[in-house]
């Protein structure tokens, strides 16, 4: 289980303020650099390698990979294509400045700050490929989990309860994954068809093997009220259905609201399709990231429950 502290504030305001200074800044690289890699794993490219523009494939100068600056300067356009440059850049920047510094906030300046930094990288990157391709890609998860163990490590060769840790990590992994696996092998089986990959399943056993059973558990709880709260204010549950009525699933014709041959359904695609259209991975994301700014003041809340 993670044991997240107050607020943290350093030995002079102005510590404090370089410190979260310096956090935005790693965190705009962050959060530009986990869009990168999200686009070329979906895009079956080498994640390696230097940057170059999507459109004309031009390789890009260091001042323009500047964070924000250099999408600005450049008014949202390639210099060499005059293609827009998307708006994911920018926004994912800022998101990862701002979980950076949330992060630094909370944690301070410790080995345990940059295990969670690189687990709050990997969970962006998962969070972009998700919304991109619907996928979580395995190599992710290693990273998150080769990170935990890394930590974990170092704090049993330190002596300072590596052993106790790893075991309540296990557990937590266990006793999340485990249940949702049966639950989707059962839901598949059922419906002879598959609603929901394996890698939903993946995602959830690594949040419990960095937050434990009873964090894991009540930040699921929260990815599925986010999710139900996602999928109500979403427009694609009013999707048409092609049915051999031709009518849709409001009552309308299926003629009048024409869409793309991959966003209809057939009847027995109809439980399948909207849960294919809205991921539910960053659903997940949100709620880990807020369990790891919450923390034990959480976990101290909920024992009685469990």
């Amino acid at each position: 289980m993670l044991a997240a502290h107050r607020i943290m504030f350093f030995e002079t305001p102005w510590l404090t303020v370089a410190v979260v200074f310096g956090a935005l800044v790693a965190g705009l690289f962050a959060g530009g650099t986990a869009y990168t890699v999200a686009w070329r794993l979906t895009n079956d490219r080498h994640v390696l390698g230097r940057s170059y523009c999507p459109h004309c494939g031009h390789p890009l100068t260091m001042r323009e990979t500047i964070p924000l600056f250099s999408w600005i300067s450049q008014r949202g356009n390639c210099n060499y294509c005059g293609e827009p440059v998307s708006m994911a850049y920018p926004t994912s920047e800022l998101l990862g400045a701002g979980v950076f510094a949330s992060v630094i906030l909370r944690y301070g300046l410790s080995m345990q700050t940059l295990e969670v930094l690189i687990f709050a990288f990997v969970l962006m990157v998962i969070a972009t490929t998700s919304l991109i391709d619907y996928s979580i890609r395995n190599s992710c998860l290693f990273v998150a989990v080769l990170v935990r163990l890394a930590y974990l490590a170092m704090l049993f060769v330190r002596g300072e309860g590596g052993a106790a840790l790893l075991t309540s990590s296990l557990v937590g992994a266990l006793a999340l994954g485990v249940p949702l696996a049966i639950a989707v092998f059962l839901s598949d089986a059922m419906l002879a068809r598959d609603i929901s990959g394996m890698g939903t399943v993946k995602l959830v056993a690594v949040v419990g093997l960095y937050l434990g059973w009873q964090q894991g558990l009540l930040a699921i709880a929260l990815a599925f009220g986010l999710g139900t709260v996602v999928w109500l204010v979403s427009p694609y549950k009013l999707l048409a259905v092609e049915v051999a009525g031709g009518s849709g699933r409001d009552g309308g014709d299926v003629a009048d609201m024409p869409l793309p041959r991959d966003l209809r359904a057939t009847m027995e695609e109809d439980i399948a399709e909207p849960m294919r259209m809205i991921p539910f991975a960053p659903s997940i994301v949100i709620a880990c990231w807020g369990m790891l700014l919450l923390g034990i003041s959480v976990a101290a809340w909920n024992a009685p429950l469990f």
